[in-house]
């Protein structure tokens, strides 16, 4: 095959694909898409001049709701206004603080990013870095390399200033005893709590009550809204078996693909690194290479010195085997010095980005022409999907049309010969089924669909599964009558009378003890026990986290006397709290690693602290439109 054959049908298909793209485009945005595409480019926010694009936000919002979806398979969890949000807020963060990297001057340089790259657990096969492995992760997560490489080199420049100030906040010794003082301080406390349970037998709720209750709060007591939907669904993998195959089609199909089945040739390469970092000069690297290229011509064994020096600890454990490689995994230089080793030969020393290495050919794999009859089974594999691919842009967008045209799903199914499914109670939370898809949920709570009883654009579920539907039925939200929902009412009246009544107790017991009641008599008026927990922590386990907090908060009382306060708690009970004793470690007793422990955490709080004002003043000092 010629140059200028495999240019031409390179073209063929680059033709058929945008012709494709383009159908699939009108199906599924219509024909306003076409000026979106040749619209001028919309921003959605510009920082300090420099705009922030809608191309932009759309990639960070499909990005990251993959990212949600990895975590939680549950679209109808996903508040996509919210999504959005966060986004644009996130994308304006980035600029401001890419902003500030360039005022700063800092760098992040291209031997330092690939060997964070190298070192990632996930980019890594048995232990070792795989350039296979680090494209199937990337891709997975929609990053090109170069815009992975991009992405991280800015966030280890925001790192920079991040851990920049981090790093310079610190403590001295009496402000981090003075601290630590507070910090590890002991409280007696003794505590009643006013249980709401107990309180709810002696509540009593009036018909009048009810009323009230139920015409203030309807929004308590609607029923769902819910549809029943009709769809039409095509998947391309179901469309595999309609594409028409013959010896002759497939043996066409191979000859114009040819080039995807060859097998290039494979060199399994064995190295030693010597790196140049800030502790090893490239003067003293070479020197050391240039000495270990002298042992092994003088005898010594290539695996065993790669074990001892090489650098590149991942392959160094397995005597420098990289195992087999195609040319493209590896830098130019050490591609260029790998492919022109005869087998069993060793490289003088070369230079690359990494260090200074010294190379050795263990094997070698010859490149492979293929063959039709070994690669038939790929062949057709290969074939179906480009077929199916075709039927299925074909079909969507004939059916995208005709739904459009027509009142219901009848016809649109005669005529692209699919079954018209059924759904049922659909609500705008739904989870589960197609229904689990927000694009489903939208289009059919849509006024379009729900109220004009139209046919849905054609929606995408995945890349290779496209639907259409109509709301065949609406159960809107209706209002329950008082008497379907009377036990509810009744209990949330007795629940908010309960709280109250434990509240306006726990007050009037703080203004017995105040005025000078003792203990024992204010708790037995009200049938309560004391719970005392002497020498209490600020973590401490041993009483409500409000009853904690609200405790160490009172003011340190008069010897002799205590300090008097309440808590309202998480379920609505009620706490009256006694402060009776407040101890601070003495200072001999911190030893100087706790202390200096105590201090570094301290700091790390100041530094986070600095760090926000830092990014506040991003934000303050900065023009935002």
């Amino acid at each position: 095959m010629s140059i200028q054959d495999m240019r031409d049908k390179s073209e063929g298909l680059v033709a058929k694909f945008i012709v494709g793209l383009i159908i699939v485009v009108f199906a599924l945005f219509g024909m306003g898409s076409i000026t979106t595409f040749l619209a001028p480019v919309q921003k959605v926010a510009t920082v300090n001049g420099v705009d922030i694009t809608q191309q932009e936000m759309e990639v960070e919002v499909e990005r990251t709701r993959r990212l949600m979806l990895a975590q939680n398979n549950d679209r109808s969890a996903i508040d996509e206004d919210q999504l959005r949000q966060n986004v644009l807020q996130t994308l304006i963060d980035r600029k401001l603080l890419s902003q500030a990297t360039e005022d700063l001057g800092l760098q992040f340089g291209n031997k330092s990013l690939d060997a964070e790259i190298m070192a990632t657990p996930v980019f890594q096969v048995a232990g070792s870095y795989s350039p296979d492995q680090f494209q199937l992760v990337i891709g997975s997560a929609g990053y090109s390399p170069l815009r992975y490489r991009q992405e991280m080199r800015r966030d280890k420049m925001f790192m920079q200033i991040s851990s920049g100030i981090r790093d310079t906040s610190f403590l001295t010794d009496d402000e981090a005893k003075r601290n630590s003082r507070l910090v590890q301080q002991t409280r007696d406390i003794a505590f009643l709590r006013v249980d709401v349970d107990g309180l709810l037998k002696d509540v009593e709720v009036t018909a009048d009550e009810m009323n009230q209750y139920y015409n203030r709060s309807p929004a308590d007591f609607m029923t769902e809204e819910t549809v029943d939907i009709e769809y039409l669904e095509i998947k391309r993998n179901d469309l595999l078996d309609e594409v028409e195959v013959s010896d002759e089609a497939l043996q066409q199909f191979f000859e114009d693909t040819k080039e995807i089945y060859f097998e290039p040739e494979r060199r399994r390469i064995s190295h030693i690194l010597i790196e140049m970092n800030d502790e090893v000069s490239e003067e003293q690297a070479k020197q050391k290479i240039d000495e270990i290229y002298t042992k092994i011509t003088s005898g010594e064994d290539f695996a065993s010195l790669a074990t001892e020096y090489s650098d590149d600890t991942g392959s160094a454990e397995l005597g420098g085997d990289l195992g087999f490689n195609d040319p493209e995994s590896f830098v130019e230089e050490f591609e260029e010095a790998a492919y022109s080793l005869d087998l069993n030969q060793m490289s003088e020393p070369v230079r690359t980005e990494f260090g200074y290495h010294l190379l050795k050919l263990n094997g070698l794999e010859a490149a492979k022409e293929p063959v039709f009859g070994e690669v038939k089974e790929k062949v057709e594999t290969e074939f179906r999907e480009v077929g199916a691919e075709e039927i299925f842009v074909s079909r969507s967008a004939r059916l995208s049309e005709i739904a459009y045209e027509s009142s219901d799903l009848i016809e649109p199914a005669e005529e692209v010969g699919l079954e018209i499914m059924t759904t049922g109670g659909v609500k705008r939370d739904q989870s589960i089924g197609l229904a689990a898809n927000a694009s489903v949920i939208e289009a059919a709570f849509s006024p379009d669909v729900l109220f004009d009883g139209n046919n849905s654009n054609l929606i995408e579920i995945t890349p290779n599964h496209h639907v259409v539907l109509r709301v065949s039925n609406h159960q809107p939200q209706e209002l329950k009558a008082l008497e379907t929902v009377s036990d509810e009412v009744t209990e949330a009246i007795r629940l908010e009378k309960a709280t109250e009544i434990a509240q306006q107790q726990a007050k009037e017991m703080v203004e017995m003890l105040e005025s000078g009641s003792i203990t024992r008599f204010v708790a037995d008026q009200y049938g309560l026990e004391w719970t005392v927990v002497g020498e209490a922590t600020r973590n401490e386990m041993q009483m409500d986290r409000e009853i904690n907090v609200q405790a160490f908060a009172l003011p340190r009382p008069q010897e002799g006397n205590k300090s008097i306060g309440y808590a309202i708690l998480a379920n609505g009970d009620a706490a009256v709290i006694s402060v009776t004793n407040v101890v601070n470690k003495p200072d001999d007793e911190v030893s100087g690693e706790e202390l200096s422990s105590f201090a570094r955490a301290l700091a790390s709080q100041q530094g986070q602290s600095d760090y926000l004002e830092f990014r506040g003043n991003l934000y303050a000092e900065g023009t935002i439109e």
